[in-house]
């Protein structure tokens, strides 16, 4: 069976894009932070597609030497990996208050962590001339935020290194894209300031990327942007 790589799948977006990919026939391997999501997760997929194989990893993203460790590992289990799909990350409300260590910690779990995993998966990819990576930015990558300046900026360096790794892999028949949707449906925004009914689904991701696997060979996604209604109609104000 052909393998995808969820980082972040525990809960939230990666958790429903597991459950999508695993309906195809995937075998998942989930990294996450909490060990009990970790293995709800597992438990939930193996009780819904009991084909496939789930495997399930504890790694604490702001540990970059346990990072570097662990995707060696899986690459060392794995002769291939087919999907990559990083969507590990937090949410920030810190700016100029912020310390080195609160911006060093940010920038490791949604920035270096990030980048350490998917530049060895993307080696692997290459030699093996295929595969596909998905990365999870944001529409605040694009966007002058001051309320989460210093998470916009972690968002923008995914934008920007997401299309230099675009460019460098297609080559080598491996497709990049990066999603960049605004506010989604997840504990990590229940901040009271959107209704959720309000916000973008995790199902609106799936389906994007859903649509961006159902392409031809020769058509290319290197970004997609998913806009929030009711942003969008405050803007106009």
């Amino acid at each position: 069976m052909p393998i995808a790589l969820i980082t972040g799948g525990s809960r939230g977006i990666g958790y429903a894009i597991a459950c999508y990919l695993a309906s195809k026939d995937y075998d998942i391997i989930l990294v996450a932070k909490n060990k009990q999501r970790l293995i709800k997760a597992k438990t939930s997929l193996n009780e819904i597609y009991p084909k496939i194989n789930v495997s399930i990893y504890r790694c604490h993203f702001a540990d970059l030497s346990c990072v570097e460790q662990l995707i060696d590992r899986l690459l060392m289990l794995h002769s291939t990996i087919d999907i990559l799909v990083n969507s590990a990350g937090i949410l920030s409300t810190d700016f100029i208050e912020a310390d080195g260590n609160a911006i060093e910690n940010l920038f490791n779990i949604n920035v270096t962590s990030s980048l350490i995993m998917t530049n060895k998966v993307a080696q692997r990819m290459q030699r093996q001339q295929h595969g596909t990576i998905f990365i999870l930015s944001s529409n605040a990558a694009m966007t002058a935020l001051p309320k989460i300046g210093l998470y916009s900026a972690t968002k923008a360096a995914i934008l920007n290194y997401s299309e230099s790794l675009f460019k460098a892999l297609l080559p080598h028949n491996v497709k990049v894209t990066c999603l960049c949707p605004s506010v989604v449906d997840t504990d990590m925004t229940n901040d009271g300031r959107i209704a959720n009914e309000d916000k973008i689904h995790t199902d609106d991701i799936v389906k994007a990327v859903d649509f961006t696997l159902s392409l031809s060979p020769s058509a290319l996604l290197p970004q997609m942007t998913i806009l929030c209604r009711p942003i969008e109609m405050e803007k106009l104000k």
